[in-house]
């Protein structure tokens, strides 16, 4: 007993060395200016026990001292014993009853002649956990703030939806799964190996002395029977009459369809049934063959079913993914919020940002070839759509889940569909009627539009896409677009410098009006300075930060790109770099523009970049 104490108060002098943290908090007993100190009221004392431990229990759990200041310095409890009992217990008369704390520990304790009260509370995971006056208070850093409980709830399935396929089903055993899928997936990764050795391969199992442990993830993709393990592991498929939901004397549900199975299995039989009821019609084609039409391009779709059976919350066991076919749309709802290091804007902006809830079951479908990249996915429902013509998807997060949602509308409505038709006798991608479509009404647009409106990403697609309809007369620059974003102090690429002509004034050629502007050995018919020019800038301090490099590069033009090989051994770069700038100066006038600028006590030294060996890794 002697030796639970001492440690318990080694314990307490550790923390007050280390100071106040997300883990730990200090609340004095006193109150008043320095040398005036009085004691506080004790039922003060008492709320802030309550609100500090449901904080710390609503996040990762911390310990609370009462009689120490913010410092560190111990300036105890003056209370007498009764008043002290009351302080102990408000970690359950300050708690909302029907939310109890877990697994208090709560003391007094001597500390260099003052009496402390300790309290320790876990992380809490069966409540959302309440005060007595029904506050819900989380700890953040070294606060204890207000946080409503479904932001509380969030976290909680996120934390659990992270673990789920990586933790271990205590019941399943080898028989459990279907073997002969298991060796079909070992084929595919490493030719003749067994089923025990591909699952230990795959990281879904492990040995142990009780033997072959199973993974949630190997009982996602291989069950026998996935309702044994996971009830919920299915896609429901529903048609609607009408563009919503409807119920009791409205109810227009036209066909309901409802498939289970493991996830490599599900990926098949999921589709199968999707490509019905997304199915339009069988046409007889010129060839005197019949032809399956669909209402959705089905690249688009396979990839929105996919992509929710990949990262649906598999932790959510009581909702599978839900598929609702409308007359106007087809939304896809698959279990579980976006993760929280995931932007939707960004996801909506084409960033190919991704992380995976489910990393196990994410790698086995990339190795048997059903998903290539991560964050591809999205990228390529938007530009099947877009190439399509079709109305441009939507995507949502909420407490109802992920969800995916295409129309089965034209992009462009009606005004300028029936503008467009003036082109039909002109042979045009659907990525180039796009372009025609930005200058309905007369309207000017720049290359950034057209960036934007795409989704590009390589600006090389930019000139693929326009300097045809430019050489054809279709779409006329402005010449002036230097002069312009000189005067505008903005990149020549945001200047609005297009605009769409009539196609009765199409030619074969360039309209004369027009000149292209050469740079290096590219012509600028797209208005993005060609390739721009390279330039190899060294001397720079072995810690210097591209921003840094971009900005000593600005005075010549629009830097495009730099380029930072990584350093060797304790540098993180080699000192020099090589920088890409959109600009009309020649060589000799860069350097001139650039001038005697130093950058980190350092003066850079600019050289054409065919001197120097571009060889080694480079970071971008």
């Amino acid at each position: 007993m002697q030796e639970d104490f001492l440690g318990l108060s080694e314990r307490i002098q550790i923390a007050i060395r280390i100071g106040e943290s997300q883990f730990r908090e200090f609340k004095s007993a006193l109150q008043g200016p320095p040398g005036e100190k009085a004691p506080r009221k004790h039922s003060e004392v008492m709320t802030d026990v309550g609100r500090t431990l449901v904080a710390f229990a609503n996040a990762d759990g911390g310990e609370l001292l009462i009689g120490v200041e913010d410092d560190g310095s111990v300036t105890g409890v003056p209370c007498d014993e009764n008043k002290i009992q009351q302080i102990l217990n408000a970690s359950s008369t300050h708690v909302h009853k029907d939310t109890p704390l877990p697994g208090v520990r709560k003391t007094k304790i001597d500390i260099d002649g003052k009496i402390v009260i300790y309290f320790y509370v876990p992380k809490g995971t069966r409540f959302v956990y309440l005060t007595s006056d029904g506050r819900c208070i989380k700890r953040i850093d070294r606060e204890s703030v207000p946080v409503s409980s479904e932001h509380i709830n969030n976290g909680r399935l996120e934390d659990q939806s992270r673990d789920y396929d990586r933790g271990f089903s205590p019941t399943a055993k080898l028989q459990d799964l279907d073997l002969d899928l298991v060796q079909s997936v070992a084929s595919q990764v490493a030719y003749g190996i067994s089923p025990e050795k591909c699952l230990q391969y795959l990281d879904l199992a492990e040995f142990s002395m009780e033997g072959l442990r199973l993974k949630n993830a190997a009982l996602l993709l291989f069950a026998k029977d996935i309702r044994n393990w996971h009830a919920r592991c299915q896609v429901r498929i529903t048609s609607y009459r009408g563009k919503e939901k409807l119920s009791g004397k409205d109810f227009n549900v036209l066909k309901d369809d409802v498939v289970h199975g493991n996830v490599l299995s599900l990926v098949d039989s999921a589709w199968e049934r999707v490509q019905v009821a997304i199915s339009r019609q069988t046409t007889l084609s010129d060839s005197a063959k019949f032809e399956q039409s669909y209402l959705y391009p089905q690249i688009a779709c396979r990839e929105a079913l996919i992509n929710a059976i990949v990262h649906r919350n598999y932790a959510i066991e009581g909702r599978g993914i839900e598929i609702s076919l409308f007359t106007d749309r087809l939304e896809i709802l698959s279990p579980g919020q976006l993760l929280s290091t995931v932007s939707l804007e960004d996801l909506k902006e084409l960033k190919g940002v991704h992380e995976s809830r489910n990393p196990l079951i994410a790698r086995v479908l990339r190795e048997v070839g059903l998903i290539r990249e991560l964050g591809e996915g999205l990228r390529r429902i938007y530009e099947v759509m877009r190439s399509n013509a079709l109305a441009t998807p939507e995507i949502q997060s909420d407490s109802s889940g992920f969800r995916v949602s295409l129309f089965n509308k034209s992009m462009y409505t009606e005004d300028v569909n029936l503008w467009l038709s003036n082109f039909d006798g002109i042979d045009l991608s659907e990525s180039q009627r796009a372009v025609l479509a930005m200058g309905y009404g007369g309207k000017a647009f720049s290359s950034q539009d057209i960036i934007d409106r795409l989704g590009i990403v390589d600006v090389d697609q930019v000139r693929e896409i326009i300097t045809p309809l430019r050489r054809a007369g279709i779409i006329l620059r402005d010449t002036s677009v230097d002069a312009k974003a000189k005067l505008q102090r903005t990149p020549r690429r945001q200047v609005a410098s297009f605009t769409v002509v009539s196609p009765n004034g199409a030619t074969q050629e360039a309209a004369p009006t027009e000149k292209s502007i050469t740079v290096g050995n590219r012509s600028d018919d797209a208005g993005l300075g060609g390739n721009g020019i390279e330039i190899y800038v060294g001397n720079l301090p072995y810690e210097v930060s591209k921003e840094e490099i971009e900005a000593f590069c600005s005075p010549a033009g629009e830097v495009l790109s730099v380029q930072v090989p990584k350093g060797i051994g304790r540098h993180s770069t080699r000192g020099y770099a090589f920088v890409t700038i959109d600009t009309q100066l020649g060589f000799e006038e860069i350097r001139s523009a650039l001038g005697d600028k130093d950058i980190g006590g350092r003066r850079p030294v600019v050289q054409s970049p065919r001197r120097k060996n571009t060889n080694g890794p480079v970071a971008r």
